[in-house]
């Protein structure tokens, strides 16, 4: 099975592209996964993971609503410790092509740079973190049990350990390299991956008058998200054996070319 990752900042047209995708593709030619809204449709055959991924669509969305950043980082990390199972649960169907926005291995590191420094003790009201153990215990459980062993205090509450695995693994410690991924996540690197790029003043100006903005949504910080994903794309290309092609959206044809390109690749 294939794995084609299609990512790049927001306002870069990541969604619309691969919704092209999937109106060209017959249902059979290929899959979809979408991080962090997880398209929770294709998951209803597993009750428990389908349950765990409406939690964490409704923890990213509500993270917006209410302006917290810690919470959107918490709904963040979990829907790539979703990654893996969903993957696993398409490859029963005997997919060719997975198409996925966003993957645990490239975006994670580059988004850990911004939010995980905003999860130092104490960021989060104890009563917030309250309510989210007793509210959601199981699905929190759920994620808990996919870091590796020994992270997790149930004294302390699943939020909080989820918490307090991010703060330490990706700021006090600052892996965030490959290698650790993996030792989180448990998957491969994508096959192929395309990297939709633009100025952050162009992305910027698409998505500025959208109702609600993430913390990460400024210039200033597509500006440091750019430089983490060249930085990570120069050593992955140095390391690792995996296509890496940059797609200028501001040049004219270049959407419709990559289009072109990828939809040749899968039976439609």
């Amino acid at each position: 099975m294939k794995v084609i990752l299609i990512t790049g900042l927001d306002g870069s047209g990541k969604t619309t592209f691969l919704n092209r995708i999937k109106d060209s593709a017959k249902p059979a030619a290929c899959r979809i996964i979408n991080i962090p809204h997880i398209n929770i449709q294709q998951l209803k055959i597993d009750k428990d993971l389908y349950r765990v991924a409406l939690f964490v669509n409704s923890l990213n969305y509500n993270a917006d609503i209410q302006n917290i950043p810690q919470l959107k980082a918490v709904a963040l990390f979990a829907s790539m410790l979703l990654y893996g199972k969903i993957l696993a649960l398409i490859r029963q169907d005997a997919v060719e092509t997975v198409f996925c926005e966003r993957h645990p291995l490239i975006d994670t590191g580059v988004y850990a740079r911004f939010y995980a420094e905003k999860l130092y003790p104490g960021s989060i009201e104890q009563s917030v973190l309250d309510r989210l153990d007793k509210k959601y215990e199981s699905e929190l459980s759920y994620l808990s049990n996919l870091l590796p062993s020994n992270s997790v205090d149930i004294k302390k509450g699943y939020t909080s350990s989820l918490i307090h695995f991010i703060y330490k693994r990706f700021y006090l410690e600052k892996k965030y390299d490959t290698e650790n991924l993996k030792l989180i996540f448990k998957v491969s690197l994508p096959d192929e991956l395309y990297f939709l790029q633009a100025s952050p003043k162009l992305l910027f100006n698409r998505i500025k008058n959208r109702k609600l903005l993430e913390a990460h949504e400024s210039i200033e910080v597509f500006k440091q998200l750019n430089k983490a994903y060249n930085k990570l794309f120069n050593e992955l290309e140095s390391k690792y054996a995996i296509e890496i092609e940059l797609v200028n959206i501001e040049e004219a044809g270049a959407v419709d070319n990559l289009f072109a390109k990828l939809i040749q690749g899968i039976e439609y």
